[in-house]
């Protein structure tokens, strides 16, 4: 990228005959004589505050030039400009190596060395048509020389520190040439940009920018792909709802084939890749497109209901907790971790937190063994001995019966709990799971159930549900419309309250649509029954991490990060009864 010695010598020979022609022979052999000089034909200086002058010149770039303060020193001047005393020996090396700066004498800066604050004013006296947009840096060429160009090569040296950064701004840009013409407007993605100009960017309405086309095969979205994105994690989970590695990677190659993609690791940055409409979720296709329309009013309707109770300490609460799995059924298993174990061991965290630090009353849906049990160790020992705590309880041996029962256990919990007060706002249902997805995806994932499916009436049959007493009490369930819509804005309320915590507190969090109101996978869609079937007002399930990943995989194996994991649930629930104090200060808020 960088300028060749042929390329160099055309630019001196055009440099040569444009003066020959303004000034004549004369006047280039006296330019010429002095080459120990080298003198910038073309440079452009901007005044700014304090004695400041940005520079730009073909052969030296961006720079400042400043003159010390009466009495400043060396390293003083640094931390003025610079913001490290540091790096006042790189500007002495910049200006012939003297460590000692005179008064009124005017020096160079590097823009490299500059304070962000600095580097963007630079910028900003200099191409006071740059501006900051949604999707990165806009910058309009200015251009020096004969030639009136700027190489990529010294924008990306300007804009991100890495000239080797050049290809990315080219193919985001969709150019062909290295070196860009006087007034065009070159995009520097944000992801490249110093951290000067990343500041300066405007908040996007929306994290993603999409345009909608079509063709005689139908209907599409096109986004252009972003530096260090991939087309299956940016693209198929961001945008079609997909999270589970089989439905990922099949519809990866759909879409490549759909885009003229050939080699789905090998895409360029700034590629337009072609969603089908078909593909996409609600949210993502175009204002006013019938679907989305549909979408957009089922959450307005559902943003209707709010949670109006405020429980100090969550006096007067009932959580109802669930593990997800268990028994003979371990749920996701990757690596040798079992996830019936290890979202166990957070329920019981979660129980002891609750009972410790809170005035909430704690109902359990399934034990292991005998008693409820914390365990003080980061790998957890195997058992099969969950069991539903339905009356007779049920050891969990399959899988199907063990989540209908506890549809029907919650249900009860939930009927007994509202003779005792009937608020039903007071009463939380929350089932912890670990998820197995695309290995790239992370964290905390929230599923809570939607409105329009969970229409119907539904009830199990069988010796071993007629044998409980909680599907005797009440075999079949269904939920008038206004109930199932109360619901799903109940329950996004409270899914995003600990999606909150989580992100307060550091832990990972699914990166696109946390909060989530239907389940797709192996081209099927719907909502888990714990959910679909319960009568709790307010309900999620928590996928609190990827098993498939290796970094969730290791952390789950950790009793410290179990326990963040209960800590930032219980922040949430606090939160949502309108309490944002963390646990840990809940035992003497609750004692006063």
């Amino acid at each position: 990228m960088k300028k060749s010695a042929d390329t160099g010598f055309f630019l001196s020979l055009v440099t040569l005959l444009s003066l020959v022609t303004l000034f004549g022979a004369s006047a280039v052999y006296a330019a010429s004589a002095v080459p120990a000089l080298p003198v910038d034909l073309a440079t452009v200086r901007a005044p700014l505050e304090d004695g400041l002058t940005a520079t730009l010149s073909e052969t030296h770039g961006l720079n400042l030039e400043a003159t010390p303060h009466r009495g400043e020193g060396v390293g003083a001047f640094a931390v003025r400009l610079c913001g490290d005393a540091g790096l006042g020996s790189r500007i002495a090396e910049a200006n012939g190596g003297s460590g000692t700066f005179q008064a009124g004498t005017r020096y160079t800066i590097p823009f490299d060395l500059l304070s962000p604050e600095l580097q963007l004013k630079v910028v900003q006296a200099l191409f006071p048509s740059d501006r900051g947009a949604a999707d990165g840096w806009v910058h309009k060429v200015r251009g020096l020389g004969p030639l009136r160009r700027e190489s990529l090569w010294n924008l990306a040296v300007w804009f991100t520190g890495d000239g080797e950064n050049f290809r990315a701004i080219r193919e985001y840009n969709e150019l062909h040439d290295e070196d860009v013409a006087r007034d065009f407007s070159v995009t520097i993605p944000s992801e490249l940009l110093r951290p000067a100009f990343r500041a300066g960017l405007p908040v996007p309405e929306k994290p993603y920018l999409l345009q909608y086309g079509s063709d005689k095969d139908g209907e599409f979205a096109v986004y252009r792909l972003r530096p260090h994105e991939a087309l299956y994690s940016s693209v198929v989970v961001r945008f079609t709802g997909r999270v589970f590695a089989k439905d990922v990677n099949d519809l990866a190659l759909k879409i490549a084939r759909r885009s003229g993609i050939p080699d789905v690791t090998d895409i360029p940055v700034g590629y337009r890749v072609k969603v089908p409409f078909e593909y996409l979720q609600p949210e993502y296709l175009p204002e006013g497109h019938p679907k989305r329309k549909e979408y957009e009013e089922g959450l307005r309707q559902s943003a209707r209901f709010s949670n109006q109770v405020k429980a100090r300490g969550l006096a007067g609460i009932t959580i109802v907790l669930d593990a997800g799995h268990g028994g003979l059924d371990s749920g996701a298993t990757m690596g040798g971790v079992w996830e019936s174990l290890y979202v166990y061991d957070v329920a019981m965290r979660i129980k002891r937190l609750l009972e410790t630090q809170t005035a909430a009353r704690v109902l359990v849906t399934t034990r292991d063994g005998d008693a409820f049990k914390v365990q003080e160790t980061d790998v957890l020992p195997f058992s099969r001995g969950h069991a539903v705590l339905t009356t007779p309880p049920y050891p969990i041996a399959d899988p199907k019966v063990g989540v209908n029962l506890r549809w029907y256990l919650a249900n009860s919990l939930y009927r007994k709990t509202l003779k005792a007060d009937s608020d039903p706002d007071k009463v939380v249902f929350l089932s912890i799971h670990a998820d197995s997805l695309h290995p790239s995806l992370r964290g905390l994932m929230a599923y809570v159930p939607a409105a329009d499916m969970r229409d119907g009436t539904y009830s199990k049959s069988g010796g071993v549900y007629a044998s409980r007493k909680e599907v005797q009490e009440s075999p079949a369930v269904s939920f008038p419309r206004q109930k199932r819509v109360e619901s799903e804005g109940l329950s996004r309320e409270l899914a995003k309250q600990v999606v909150a915590a989580f992100q307060s507190t550091g832990l990972p969090v699914h990166p696109f649509n946390p909060v989530r109101d239907r389940i797709i996978r192996d081209n099927s869609v719907w909502v888990p029954a714990v959910l679909r079937y319960n009568s709790i007002p307010a309900k999620a399930l928590l996928e609190i991490c990827n098993l498939a990943n290796d970094q969730d995989r290791a952390l789950i194996q950790t009793r410290a990060y179990r326990q963040q994991v209960a800590q930032a649930v219980v922040q949430g629930l606090l939160a949502y009864y309108g309490q944002g104090a963390a646990p840990g200060q809940m035992v003497a808020e609750t004692a006063k």
